[in-house]
C-alpha cells in the first residue's frame, strides 16, 4: 500500500511565531536551504563588517596607544624628559592602574547605548593619548598614562561582553579570535610604525611626533562611530526586514524576550562573582597578562639586548607578531569549529611557557629571535581563548557582565607584575623576567585541564537531571536556548 502524499505547509519564515496553515492536495518540495541559510549569513556578515570591523579598528588605535611607550623610551622619551629606570616603570604601571580601578565601567555596555557610549570614549582617550606628546615632565606622563588607562578600560575590557549581545556562545571563539588578532597586527604595526616615525628628523622629537601621530587618529575613528555603530542587534539600521526578523529571532534565543533591557540582575551578578567556574579562568586571565602586557613595551629593549641596534630592533618586533596574527584566526576558527576552548588554551599557554624557556637556557641568537615566534604565538591566543570561554559558561547578561568584571579587576593585575619583570639592570640577559614568566604560562596551562575536568562533571550532572541535551533543528526558533535556565543549555569546554 503506498504512504500518503504528506501534506505541504504553506511557504513560511522560521522566524515567526505564528503556526502556518495547511494546504492539502500538494506534495511538498524539498526544503530551501536558502531560505535560511543564506539570509542567516549575510546578517552575520554585516554584523561582521559593522560591529567586529569597527571596534577591531578601533582596538588597533587602543592598543598602539597603550603600548607605544616602549617605542618612545628606544627613541629617546626618558632622555628628553629626565625619567630614571624606576619612575619608567611606573609609567607603565599606572595605566593598568586605571585599569584596575575602573574595570567595573564594562558594566555601562549594558546600561548606556552602546551607540552612544563607546564613540564617547574612543575621542576622549584619543585626546589623551595625542596629549602624551606634549608632556614635559614624569609627572605630567604619569597624569595622562593615568587617564588614558581609566577611559581605556571604559573600551576593551568590555567588548567580548558588548559581542554577546551579538553573537551565540558556539559563534563566540572565531569573532574574538579575530578581535585578538589586531593586538599583535597592532603591535607589529606599531613596531615598523615608529621605526619611520622616529627615523626622520621632525621639528619636535620623534617620540613626541609618535604619540601625535597615533593619538589623534581615535578622535576622527570615535565621531564616525555615532552614525556607525549599533547598541545591539535590533538597533542596527543597516539591516534589511528579513535581517530585522532574524536578529529578534536571535534576541529572544539569547534572552527569551523580544528586547533587550538595559537593566542588570543584581542577584545574578552576585552569583557570577561568586562561582568558581569564572574564578578559573580569570586566574588563568592573570598569568596569561604577566606576559601578554610586558611583550608590546619590551620585545624592542629583549632585541636590544641581543645585540641589535634601536633601530633595527623596532623593525625586527615586527615578524613575530603578524605570525601571532596568523596563529589567533587559525584556533579561533578550530576553537569554533570544535567548540573547545580548553584544550587549545593548554596547549597555547604551553607552547609560550617553552619560549621563555628558550630564552633562558639557550644563547644563539637566532634560536632566541625564533622563541619569540613561539612567545607570540603562544599568548596570544589564549587571551581571545580565554574571555570567550568566560562569555560561553554565563547564561545571562547579568551573569556575563560580572563575569568579566572579576575577570578584569583580578587579572588586570597580571601587568603589575609583568611589567615589572623587565628592568634595566636584568639585561641583556632578563632570566628573572623569563623564568617568572615561564611559570605564568605554565600555571595557566595546568589550570585550563582543570577546568575541562571542572566542565565536565557540571555537564554530567545537567545530563543526570534533564537527560542528554537536544539539537534544535533550527536554532533560532527555540526561545531561550542560549541562557543557563535551558534545559539544553551545556557549558562548552
Amino acid at each position: 500500500m503506498d504512504s500518503p502524499t504528506p501534506l505541504c505547509l504553506a511557504p513560511t519564515n522560521s522566524f515567526l511565531s505564528s503556526p502556518p496553515p495547511i494546504e492539502t492536495g500538494r506534495v511538498c518540495p524539498p526544503p530551501s536551504l536558502d531560505a535560511r541559510v543564506v539570509p542567516k549569513a549575510r546578517f552575520l556578515l554585516k554584523i561582521d563588517i559593522i560591529v567586529l570591523g569597527y571596534v577591531s579598528g578601533a582596538y588597533i588605535l587602543a592598543y598602539m596607544d597603550r603600548g607605544n611607550i616602549g617605542n618612545a623610551n628606544v627613541a629617546g622619551m626618558s632622555k628628553d624628559l629626565g625619567i630614571t629606570d624606576g619612575q619608567y616603570q611606573w609609567l607603565l604601571t599606572v595605566l593598568y592602574l586605571g585599569y584596575i580601578l575602573f574595570d567595573w565601567q564594562t558594566v555601562f555596555y549594558k546600561i548606556f547605548p552602546a551607540r552612544y557610549y563607546v564613540p564617547t570614549v574612543i575621542i576622549i582617550w584619543g585626546i589623551i593619548a595625542g596629549a602624551c606628546g606634549a608632556a614635559q615632565n614624569f609627572a605630567g606622563m604619569l597624569v595622562l598614562r593615568l587617564l588614558l588607562g581609566i577611559f581605556e578600560s571604559a573600551y576593551a575590557p568590555g567588548l567580548a561582553y558588548f559581542f554577546s549581545f551579538f553573537y551565540y556562545r558556539k559563534e563566540m571563539g572565531r569573532r574574538l579570535g579575530w578581535y585578538v588578532s589586531i593586538a599583535p597586527l597592532a603591535a607589529s604595526f606599531a613596531g615598523a610604525f615608529a621605526f619611520f616615525v622616529t627615523l626622520h628628523h621632525h621639528a619636535i622629537a620623534g617620540w613626541r611626533a609618535l604619540f601625535l601621530v597615533e593619538g589623534l587618529p581615535a578622535i576622527a575613528v570615535g565621531l564616525f562611530g555615532y552614525y556607525w555603530l549599533p547598541s545591539n542587534a535590533l538597533d542596527c539600521q543597516f539591516l534589511n526586514e528579513t535581517e530585522r526578523k532574524i536578529a529578534a529571532a536571535r534576541t529572544i534565543r539569547q534572552t527569551g524576550n523580544r528586547e533587550r533591557g538595559h537593566t542588570v540582575n543584581l542577584k545574578d551578578m552576585l552569583g557570577s562573582l561568586l562561582d568558581l567556574k569564572n574564578w578559573v579562568p580569570t586566574i588563568i586571565y592573570f598569568m596569561m597578562n604577566v606576559g601578554y602586557s610586558s611583550l608590546p613595551i619590551y620585545i624592542p629593549t629583549i632585541l636590544q639586548g641581543m645585540g641589535y641596534s634601536s633601530i633595527h630592533a623596532q623593525g625586527l618586533s615586527a615578524p613575530p607578531y603578524l605570525f601571532a596574527c596568523l596563529i589567533v584566526l587559525l584556533v579561533g576558527h578550530l576553537s569554533d569549529r570544535f567548540q573547545r576552548r580548553g584544550i587549545f588554551l593548554a596547549i597555547c599557554s604551553g607552547t609560550g611557557a617553552i619560549g621563555y624557556l628558550v630564552l633562558v637556557l639557550v644563547h644563539n641568537v637566532g634560536v632566541k629571535y625564533f622563541a619569540l615566534f613561539l612567545i607570540t604565538g603562544g599568548l596570544y591566543p589564549c587571551i581571545g581563548l580565554v574571555l570567550s570561554w568566560v562569555a560561553n559558561n554565563n547564561g545571562s547578561d547579568s551573569k556575563r557582565g560580572a563575569g568579566f568584571i572579576l575577570m578584569n579587576f583580578v587579572g588586570q593585575c597580571g601587568p603589575l607584575l609583568g611589567t615589572h619583570i623587565f628592568p634595566a639592570s636584568q639585561g641583556p640577559l632578563y632570566k628573572k623576567g623569563f623564568y617568572i614568566s615561564f611559570g605564568a604560562c605554565t600555571i595557566a596551562s595546568c589550570l585550563s585541564i582543570v577546568q575541562i575536568f571542572q566542565l565536565m562533571y557540571l555537564n554530567k550532572k545537567l545530563d543526570e537531571k534533564y537527560g542528554p541535551a537536544r539539537q534544535a533543528v533550527h536554532t533560532e526558533d527555540e526561545i531561550g536556548e542560549e541562557t543557563d535556565g535551558n534545559e539544553n543549555f551545556r557549558y562548552i569546554l
